[in-house]
């Protein structure tokens, strides 16, 4: 059977439904070339385990050129359907599955895309996964069923912040993938090596699982030319659908202007600072080294948390406080901001009564070796759908706020990075949850914040999680992520280890290229402010906040910086760490300081508040960065030491994100420890007509130093530029 527009010819099997060809009609590339095989996999609960359901039968009827309707008869008596329609240069699936009365199916992947190959010499593929991944030449990087095989939404840790992915040849483009859910439901978007071709699923979830229930995804599952082969490419295709979405309602943050003290004064952060013990010192050191305000996430010790498996058993437990109030006098005194860290639905029963409400409250997961993740998801996790669950985060977050005065509230190890799935009887939303987690999580996130910011008579106040994924833009200002510092870091990006040592893996910018001027700010790079961490550092501090993010200084697996010698104790601390004594260094926290006054002046109508666009060409050299990472767990420590090669210079552009302030921005950081020459190019059709001006010396203490550069009106300009060692350069057009 064959389908064809102006645009796209795809011919699907007679014999199964498989997609066998797809050829892009405009430049005669053929993307898709598959042998006759599997066109939907099909997932059934039997004999208490997931088993695949087969086909019987097949048959299928073409209503024109550009519509098809396919018909699968499975072995249970089950029907399987699905619609492909053609609309210009895009091709979208549809189906749904009516069970057999006896049959219990709980997953299906269709469709399944096979047989794409190399069509030209750098091929590529970029998916949502842990907000970014960029991977050059898969069928190269990854062994046969390798690659993202199982990526659930959403599910930004091990799985994905978006519903996209793009796999294209850098010269002749390729093909995007996306499911156009605006509610979110529970799926898988999978992109991985079988055999000597890439493959692309889409696996959805029976969300109200039980025998004889059927389901479907009534949403389109869409597969579109990608005309142009880059990653930022990919992003803007996907941004046009997505900022129409309901996460995206409340508009962007210069339009909603909350929460002004994160946006505007915070230049950079910590995260896992003992918030049981005296750490004024280091609060202090900090704020005058970097010299803007600082944003603290205190580590879980103020209460029955660690990082050991105790957390608290109920809200007695949870606001047994301590506090230490040196810590928050410190902070308060030099204007800086904190949060408490908490593990928001992680619970340990003790006593009979808790036992007895956990238990029924308790979110159950599908087995280990059942969650169709790289995660095993083995937590004892409250279920954010009941009513047990709601009354204790509020009552807990209400409590803790006022006493502490926290600013803002922390959630580690929970939506963004857990299944949207539960399995237990009698809660509020069916077996199998799916979307109804989601809405769960999104609700009590919007009655703790209300609860919290009347507690503190504030119109406004924060939340963050570990993570993020798209879904909660409207409700979450901040999420800590590690990526950034790949690869000296640990946690997201795991799986990927090996191809990130060997240069085939890179963290792109992703979520921030789609969505950055909706929000949530980002906290990474997992840094500390030593010098044996190695020059990779110069780097990562300027992704970050080139990238839109906040600088994260972090102490959760590993002691502070030595000051004169004295380093933080073992004993105070919730993690079992080895001492080092490394030093802490001025040298660092001034490397910092720069950005931290760039983020937080000149720079933040783009930085904080802009539109990220399409990274420039500066044709600069590469050079190998070295980096040695201390702060994880246990063992393993030659894993996290060596060098890694990349460009000389970081340059990212931006445009404004502020009416009051139109504009258009190049950002540049020299890392290296020699100057450098760059050539950038500037089109006015991307960045505009005016005055081109140089900003350097970002220092909170004074304003920078501005040159202007040029005029550019209606042809493009080139700018030869010698970038000074470590300093970042601003090129802006108003």
């Amino acid at each position: 059977m064959l389908l064809k527009n102006a645009y796209l010819r795809i011919e699907i099997a007679d014999n199964s439904g498989a997609v066998l060809r797809l050829t892009n009609r405009q430049n005669g590339k053929e993307y898709i070339s598959a042998r006759p095989e599997t066109a939907l996999r099909i997932t059934q609960k039997k004999y208490g385990r997931p088993m695949p359901l087969e086909a019987a039968s097949f048959s299928c009827r073409r209503a024109d050129e550009e519509h098809a309707d396919l018909v699968w008869r499975l072995s249970d008596g089950s029907t399987f359907r699905a619609e492909i329609a053609l609309d210009g240069t895009q091709a979208a699936f549809t189906s749904s599955l009516v069970s057999a009365k006896e049959s219990e199916i709980i997953l299906a992947e269709y469709p399944v895309i096979g047989g794409m190959g190399r069509w030209d010499p750098q091929m590529e593929m970029v998916h949502s996964f842990a907000t970014g991944l960029l991977v050059r030449d898969p069928l190269s990087a990854f062994s046969e069923g390798e690659g993202i095989r199982y990526a659930p939404y959403p599910e930004s840790f091990s799985g994905a912040s978006m519903q996209f992915f793009a796999y294209y040849g850098k010269e002749s483009g390729g093909l995007l993938f996306a499911a156009r859910d605006p509610d979110a439901h529970m799926k898988w978007l999978n992109l991985y090596r079988n055999q000597d071709a890439m493959e692309a699923t889409l696996m959805y979830a029976n969300e109200d699982i039980g025998k004889g229930k059927g389901f479907a995804a009534p949403w389109s599952f869409t597969v579109s030319l990608l005309p142009e082969g880059n990653w930022f490419a990919a992003a803007k295709a996907y941004k046009e659908w997505a900022v129409r979405q309901p996460w995206c309602a409340m508009g962007t943050l210069d339009q909603r202007r909350h929460c002004g003290w994160l946006m505007k004064d915070i230049g950079w952060t910590t995260f896992g600072i003992d918030a049981a013990y005296d750490r004024s010192e280091y609060i202090r050191l900090y704020h005058k080294d970097i010299g803007v305000p600082g944003f603290h996430i205190l580590g879980p010790d103020w209460t029955q948390q660690d990082f050991m498996g105790h957390v608290p058993a109920n809200l007695h437990d949870w606001t047994q406080l301590r506090f230490d109030r040196q810590n928050l006098r410190a902070i308060k005194e030099v204007g800086d901001r904190f949060a408490p860290f908490e593990f928001d639905f992680l619970v340990h029963p003790q006593d009979e009564e808790t036992k007895k409400n956990c238990g029924e409250a308790r979110q159950i997961f599908p087995p280990r070796g059942h969650t169709y993740s790289c995660d095993a998801y083995d937590f004892n996790m409250l279920c954010p759908c009941e009513k047990y669950t709601r009354d204790l985060h509020v009552k807990r977050d209400v409590i803790v706020t006022d006493d502490s005065g926290a600013d803002a509230m922390y959630y580690d190890i929970s939506a963004n990075n857990l299944l949207h799935f539960c399995l237990a009887e009698g809660h509020t939303h069916p077996k199998g949850g799916g979307y109804r987690i989601t809405e769960g999580y999104k609700s009590l996130y919007e009655e703790t914040k209300k609860a919290c910011a009347k507690k503190r008579g504030e119109d406004y106040f924060p939340v963050g999680t570990e993570m993020i994924n798209e879904v909660f833009l409207p409700e979450l200002d901040f999420y800590q992520s590690r990526a950034g510092a790949r690869p000296s870091s640990a946690l997201e990006l795991w799986p990927y280890k090996k191809q990130i040592d060997l240069g085939q893996v890179e963290l792109v910018p992703l979520f921030a290229a789609v969505y950055h001027e909706y929000g949530a700010v980002r906290m990474d790079g997992w840094g500390k402010l030593v010098e044996e961490t190695g020059d990779l550092f110069y780097d990562i501090v300027a992704k970050i906040y080139q990238w839109g993010g906040l600088y994260e200084i972090n102490h959760e697996y590993s002691p502070m910086e030595a000051i004169d010698g004295k380093e933080t104790l073992m004993k105070e601390h919730y993690w079992p760490f080895a001492q080092y004594g490394y030093e802490y260094s001025h040298g660092r926290a001034r490397y910092l300081r720069q950005f931290a006054a760039l983020r937080t002046g000149i720079g933040n109508p783009y930085l904080a508040y802009g539109k990220m666009e399409e990274p420039p060409e500066t044709g600069c050299k590469q050079e190998d960065k070295y980096y040695w990472h201390y702060n994880h767990g246990h063992g393993n420590d030659e894993k996290f030491a060596g060098t890694i090669t990349l460009p000389a210079v970081r340059a990212d552009a931006w445009c404004s994100g502020l009416a009051d302030h139109p504009g258009y921005a190049v950002f540049l950081t020299n890392t290296s420890l020699k100057a450098q020459r760059v050539s950038l190019r500037l089109d006015p059709d991307v960045c505009g007509s005016g005055t081109v001006r140089k900003y350097t010396g970002f220092d909170p203490e004074h304003a920078p130093e501005c040159e202007i550069l040029a005029e550019i009106n209606n042809r493009e300009l080139v700018l030869d530029l010698e970038l000074p060692s470590r300093k970042p350069v601003m090129i802006e057009i108003t």
